[in-house]
C-alpha cells in the first residue's frame, strides 16, 4: 500500500517525489519506482522510467494539471518552436512531458522563513517552484534572501533539514537586483509564463520582437553588425551579479560581439533560444511587463500582424478599369488614389506600374515634375532633351520614368488634360513651363 499525498501549493515535482519517498519509508528511488509501477500498472518505457507519469498517478492529477502547477515546464517551454500548439504536459507527447522532470538541478533554493512556517502549518517543509526560477534571488512572500545548496539530490530531503548545509545568497546582490526595474519586469514575465497552459510560438513572436528592436535602433538581422546589439544593452541595464546567475554567457562575450542565444531571438523563427533569453529581450524592449504580455498574446492570436508578415498579406485590388479611372481623377498622384480604398500604397502602386502607369506626383522637396515631362514628350511631341529638361529630372531619372510607361499612359494623359478640375499651384507651374517650351520652338 502507498500513502498517496496531495502536492502542496506550488510544490515542485522533485520535492514532491522526495516527500512521497520519505513518507512511505522507501530508501531509494529504485524501490519507489518499482512499487509505483506495479501498483498503478504504469507502462514501462523503452527509454526508462517516467517519473512524471508516476507522480501524476500518485497525485491523482492529469498530466496537464501536474505539469502546469508543479513543474518548471511552463517556463522551459514558454516560448518555443518545438510543437508550440501542444499544451504543457499533454499526455500524447511523452517526449515533452519527460522534460518536466529534471533531477539534475545545479543547486536547490529555499526560503528559511517559508520552511519554518510550513512546519507550523503543514507539519513539514517543502520545495517551492518559484524559488527555483532563474533570477529569483529572494522570497517574494517574505522578501528575504533565498538559501541555496548544491547537495546532490537535495530536493529528496526537506528544506528544513538542509538549513545548516546551505548558504544565503549575498545581500548586496539581492538589493541591487531588487532596485533594478528591468529585473522586476523580467520576474513579472516569468510569472506570466507560469500562468499559461500552452507555449508561445517562436514563429509568431520573433517577427514582433524584430519590429520592436528596429524601432529602438537595435541590430535585428543575421549578418554583419551595423547597429547596436541588444545583448550589449542587456549587459548595460541588468546588474552583472544577477546576470552571472541567470545568463552568464552574456558577461563572457565582448562588446560588439553577437551572442546568437540572445541577439538571434530577433530573427530565428525555426529554432528557438531559451525562454529566459526571450524574457530578457522582452524586459529590455518593452516599457512594462503588461505591454510585453499583451503584445505577445496579440501576436499569438493573430490580432497583431508584424510588419514583415503584413507585407506578405494579399489584398483584393479593384478592377483595372477602376484603377485607371482613379489614376486619371488623381492626375497620376498615387497618394490620392490610396485614399479611395483601404489598401496599402505599395499594392496599388505595384499594380499601376504593371499597367504602365507610373506615379506622376511632383516631388515637394525638389523642382521635379514627371507629369509635365511626359505630357511634353507624348502629347506635345517634344524632343527627349526638351521633355527631360521640363520634367526637372536628370537623364537617369527620366529614362527610368519612360521605361515604366505603357500604352495606357497616353490615353490617361489625354483624359487628364480634358478633366475639368481646378489646377493646383504645381500644375500651374509646369503648364507655364510647357507653354514656354512651345513658344521657343
Amino acid at each position: 500500500m502507498l500513502l498517496a499525498l496531495s502536492p502542496f501549493p506550488e510544490e515542485i515535482e522533485q520535492g514532491y517525489l522526495g516527500r512521497v519517498m520519505r513518507i512511505n519509508g522507501f530508501r531509494s528511488l529504485a524501490e519507489l519506482s518499482d512499487f509505483i509501477t506495479e501498483l498503478y500498472q504504469v507502462e514501462r518505457l523503452t527509454q526508462g522510467r517516467s517519473w512524471f507519469d508516476m507522480l501524476c498517478k500518485v497525485a491523482n492529477m492529469s498530466s496537464e494539471q501536474f505539469a502546469q502547477r508543479h513543474t518548471t515546464l511552463p517556463l522551459k517551454r514558454g516560448i518555443t518552436s518545438y510543437f508550440p500548439e501542444i499544451v504543457h504536459g499533454a499526455a500524447d507527447r511523452p517526449t515533452l512531458t519527460r522534460q518536466a522532470h529534471n533531477r539534475k538541478y545545479a543547486a536547490a533554493f529555499f526560503c528559511e522563513q517559508c520552511a519554518q512556517a510550513d512546519i507550523v502549518f503543514h507539519g513539514m517543509s517543502y520545495w517551492r517552484r518559484e524559488h527555483q526560477t532563474p533570477g529569483q534571488l529572494w522570497c517574494s512572500k517574505h522578501g528575504c534572501a533565498l538559501s541555496s545548496t548544491a547537495e546532490p539530490d537535495a530536493m529528496l530531503s526537506s528544506p528544513a533539514k538542509l538549513i545548516d548545509q546551505s548558504c544565503l545568497i549575498p545581500l548586496a546582490a539581492i538589493q541591487e537586483a531588487q532596485a533594478n526595474p528591468f529585473v522586476e519586469r523580467y520576474l513579472e514575465l516569468v510569472a506570466a509564463m507560469y500562468e499559461r497552459i500552452a507555449p508561445l510560438d517562436v514563429g509568431k513572436i520573433a517577427p514582433v520582437l524584430r519590429d520592436q528592436a528596429k524601432r529602438h535602433g537595435f541590430h535585428a538581422y543575421a549578418g554583419p553588425v551595423r547597429s547596436a546589439l541588444l545583448s550589449d544593452r542587456i549587459c548595460e541595464i541588468f546588474p552583472h551579479s544577477w546576470l552571472e546567475r541567470v545568463f552568464p554567457s552574456l558577461l563572457d562575450k565582448k562588446k560588439g560581439e553577437v551572442l546568437h542565444q540572445v541577439d538571434g531571438a530577433l530573427y530565428m523563427r525555426k529554432s528557438s533560444s531559451s525562454t529566459v533569453a526571450y524574457l530578457l529581450v522582452l524586459a529590455t524592449l518593452f516599457e512594462t511587463a503588461d505591454e510585453a504580455i499583451n503584445t505577445l498574446q496579440a501576436a499569438q492570436s493573430g490580432a497583431l500582424v508584424p510588419e514583415v508578415l503584413l507585407r506578405q498579406v494579399r489584398y483584393a485590388l479593384p478592377a483595372d478599369d477602376a484603377l485607371v479611372e482613379a489614376y486619371i481623377r488623381a492626375q497620376g498622384d498615387v497618394s490620392n488614389i490610396v485614399q479611395m480604398w483601404e489598401i496599402p500604397k505599395r499594392c496599388i502602386q505595384k499594380r499601376l506600374l504593371e499597367l504602365g502607369l507610373p506615379n506622376l506626383a511632383a516631388d515637394p522637396g525638389q523642382a521635379v515634375f514627371p507629369k509635365a515631362g511626359l505630357q511634353a514628350f507624348y502629347l506635345s511631341k517634344r524632343s527627349y532633351q526638351e521633355s527631360q529638361r521640363l520634367s526637372g529630372m536628370d537623364c537617369r531619372q527620366f529614362d527610368s520614368l519612360l521605361r515604366g510607361c505603357g500604352p495606357k499612359l497616353v490615353k490617361a494623359l489625354i483624359k487628364m488634360d480634358k478633366e475639368d478640375v481646378r489646377c493646383s499651384r504645381k500644375e500651374l507651374v509646369y503648364n507655364l513651363r510647357r507653354l514656354q517650351v512651345a513658344e521657343q520652338a
